[in-house]
């Protein structure tokens, strides 16, 4: 993997092509991982000295961060890193290093079509799927580790009862009280749910709404409906399809199923009616495509569809 498409990775500057490669990269040996995390932490070290390193009352030019992270991307990462806090450290202390590191957000958003994950700096693994946002600080402040998310995500956070794990999304704060669970969150249409895997999850309100609280077990599932929380029992691994290329179709109405579709196969769905009855279950592998998936959902509701082929977009009558 390229110096150059780290860098332009972590700065929020790489294009689709650079992504897909990192990806691959990620997915054909785990000890890559390791490699990118250690990666990214010099990069954010290197950040930080960017932000605070006055130059010498002599005039001398400042050093770019792009340079320093060619220089320093070919060294040791632990090493680097090591260099890194202690210079940062020995001129603004280390909590306020922390502090100053914590208050910068990170943003990766994932192309429809696509998913990708990532491990965080306390160690909790986030996937992504397609069509989601994520914002998420370098380290962690030393009192809340908080992200915000849009779009659809799967979590295996990191146990720590000293520093709670919040995620903030349009509709709710779902705080940590255990491992695993899965996100949903479409402010654009209005769709928001969590579903626990294992563990407990306290979902509370956010904004002016009345305020309101649910607190999950595995296998129960929170939708919020008309303003409220509504929690139903599930099999919560049906949550989790996606990260194996499967969209779920059950327990979802037709509406948010297309936008799901749309997320999971990068096109525009029209729907021109919205009162498509029928009963909707089972999975469907995103790798058929989504002329497929829909034949086979006519199989149980009643619409036609057409695809523009020029535009891409898809019609639903």
């Amino acid at each position: 993997m390229k110096d150059e498409q780290l860098y332009n990775y972590f700065n929020n500057s790489a294009d689709i092509e650079d992504i897909r490669q990192i990806e691959e990269w990620l997915k054909a040996d785990s000890a890559h991982q390791r490699d990118f995390d250690n990666a990214h932490a010099v990069f954010n070290a290197m950040a930080f000295q960017e932000a605070n390193y006055v130059p010498r009352a002599s005039g001398g030019v400042r050093t770019s961060l792009v340079r320093i992270w060619k220089f320093m991307a070919g060294a040791a990462a632990a090493v680097a890193l090591l260099a890194g806090v202690a210079y940062a450290g020995k001129y603004v202390g280390e909590e306020r290093m922390r502090d100053s590191i914590a208050s910068v957000h990170n943003v990766i958003e994932v192309p429809a079509g696509q998913s990708m994950s990532i491990v965080l700096s306390d160690g909790t693994k986030v996937f992504l799927n397609g069509g989601a946002r994520l914002e998420y600080p370098p380290v962690f402040p030393k009192d809340v580790r908080q992200i915000r998310l849009d779009g659809e995500a799967f979590l295996n956070v990191e146990h720590d009862e000293e520093h709670p794990f919040r995620v903030e999304t349009y509709a709710s704060i779902i705080e940590v009280l255990g491992t695993e669970f899965n996100v949903y969150a479409d402010e654009e249409n209005g769709h928001f749910s969590t579903t626990l895997l294992k563990g407990k999850v306290k979902v509370s309100t956010v904004g002016d709404e009345e305020y309101e609280q649910v607190i999950l077990r595995p296998d129960e599932k929170a939708t919020r409906i008309g303003g409220h929380f509504v929690v139903t029992k599930v099999p919560a691994d049906d949550a989790v399809s996606w990260i194996d290329g499967y969209i779920n179709i059950g327990g979802v109405g037709f509406e948010e199923l297309m936008h799901r579709f749309e997320d999971a196969y990068d096109v525009r769905i029209v729907l021109e009616r919205k009162d498509i009855g029928g009963y909707m279950s089972g999975k469907i592998r995103v790798s058929e495509g989504v002329e497929f998936a829909l034949r086979l959902l006519q199989q149980s509701c009643d619409f036609t569809f057409e695809r523009d082929r020029t535009t891409g977009t898809i019609t639903i009558r």
